[in-house]
């Protein structure tokens, strides 16, 4: 659970290969050619999968170590058997700290200290909060990889405006907007919640939203979460019946509830980027968590923030601050030379050899103009992002970029503000930002 003063905004594709992409390490050259595995849910062939692989090709060009990204919908399922038949893969992604933690306590994760790495500089270079997530009894195990915010729901200013409509505070207040739409013959709601062999979890992800305000908030979604409620319990059943309320409503949902469970989570959103014949959209509200722009149609990518986005989860029975996040974790099954040199690399905190590889990837796109998703919460104080970056940095990174364009687009960019949570530290990148883009025009 992430409080509401700790919200975590959409991220940049050049934040997100920041923070990927990381740190070149020097090798030697015995190393050359080893290959290590790194195994997770994310498809190899989808966005993120994508992104996990090009963020070692600088890497691999550095050290000759060769790093294979695999990834699959039965992520849980096949690793588990892959345990069993002692071939694990070097290093595996988890979608949930508390996995990583599991395995730990069944034996089948190195630590890191026994990867060589130094423990004091790993807490000093990362949050407590998130070093936490992947210790057992104090030992570290699991790398903190991506955060994200899930209490949110996707819709489209204009579309809502057009029609009348407002966004919703209250649980009632959108049941009734959902009414409303249904009444002026379309459809509320975009959900889909196919994922193979993981299928189910944006259901829980309701169910989570939902506990967090009903029953005893917090207090019961923790007893929930720990076994000391059961299911049937009537807190329990009372969420369930909430959730319910949104998949079993007649028009309410894309496709009936029937569709559900046979719609692919990535896909669900979709209909609401599309219009029928009188220009309606397929659905006006999708709860899925920040991650997902990352699936969206490709055209649609870039009304990310403006066209389409985003309101908080509405309150419920009890007042609440609190809102649901999530993670990814890796930890290391595999313990030899190559697979901590991929450690090292992976928990350094230098961005900006790593980024010199995000600009080769624009001199091979040459873009006609470059957007500036400038999200500052990536920023060393920032309370949800838990990244290193100074103010200064902001600074560096928009100059190295500017001079990279001035060679395809004369250096025509716009700049969006999209997120950062410390003021000071939000006011400070943007001068520094601003005062990069005045002076290297």
């Amino acid at each position: 659970r992430i409080h509401k003063g700790e919200n975590m905004k959409k991220k940049s594709i050049i934040g997100l290969l920041l923070v990927l992409s990381l740190v070149l390490v020097a090798c030697g050259n015995s190393l050359e050619g080893q290959e290590v595995i790194y195994f997770g849910a994310p498809a190899t062939d989808g966005p993120d999968g994508q992104a996990i692989q090009s963020s070692f090709e600088a890497f691999t060009e550095e050290t000759g170590i060769i790093v294979t990204y695999v990834g699959s919908e039965n992520f849980e399922s096949e690793l588990l058997a892959q345990i069993e038949a002692g071939n694990p893969p070097n290093i595996a992604l988890w979608p949930q700290p508390g996995t990583v933690r599991a395995q730990a306590e069944a034996g089948n994760l190195i630590p890191l200290a026994d990867l060589g790495v130094d423990l004091d500089e790993y807490r000093a270079n990362f949050s407590p909060y998130l070093v936490g997530l992947g210790e057992v009894d104090g030992v570290p195990y699991g790398g903190a990889h991506a955060v994200n915010l899930k209490s949110i729901v996707w819709y489209q200013p204009a579309e809502f405006e057009s029609r009348g409509y407002s966004v919703p505070d209250t649980w009632d207040e959108m049941i009734a907007l959902a009414d409303q739409i249904v009444a002026d013959g379309m459809t509320p709601f975009c959900f889909g919640m196919y994922s193979n062999g993981a299928t189910g979890w944006l259901a829980t992800d309701w169910m989570e939203d939902i506990m967090l305000r009903t029953g005893n908030g917090t207090t019961s979604y923790d007893q929930w979460v720990n076994h000391e409620i059961p299911f049937n319990d009537p807190i329990v059943k009372n969420a369930a019946t909430y959730l319910s309320q949104i998949m079993h409503t007649d028009g309410y949902v894309v496709g009936g509830a029937d569709a559900i469970v046979s719609t692919f989570f990535g896909d669900a959103q979709n209909p609401m980027f599309e219009r029928d014949g009188n220009g309606n959209p397929g659905c006006f509200m999708h709860r899925q968590a920040s991650f997902i722009p990352g699936f969206w149609p490709e055209d649609a990518k870039a009304g990310l923030g403006t066209e389409t986005t985003f309101f908080p989860f509405p309150d419920m029975e009890v007042p609440s601050d609190t809102v649901l996040g999530a993670g990814d974790m890796w930890a290391v099954l595999v313990n030899d030379e190559a697979t901590q040199a991929v450690v090292d690399f992976m928990l350094s905190e230098n961005y900006f050899d790593a980024y010199n590889h995000v600009l080769k990837k624009l001199d091979e796109f040459k873009p006609e103009f470059l957007i500036f998703s400038a999200g500052f919460d990536a920023h060393q104080d920032d309370p949800l992002a838990q990244f290193k970056l100074k103010s200064k940095d902001f600074y560096e990174i928009t100059r190295r970029t500017l001079l990279a364009t001035k060679k395809y687009n004369n250096r025509k960019v716009v700049s969006i503000l999209e997120g950062g949570y410390d003021l000071n530290a939000l006011a400070e990148s943007a001068d520094e930002h601003v005062k990069a883009l005045q002076q290297n025009k």
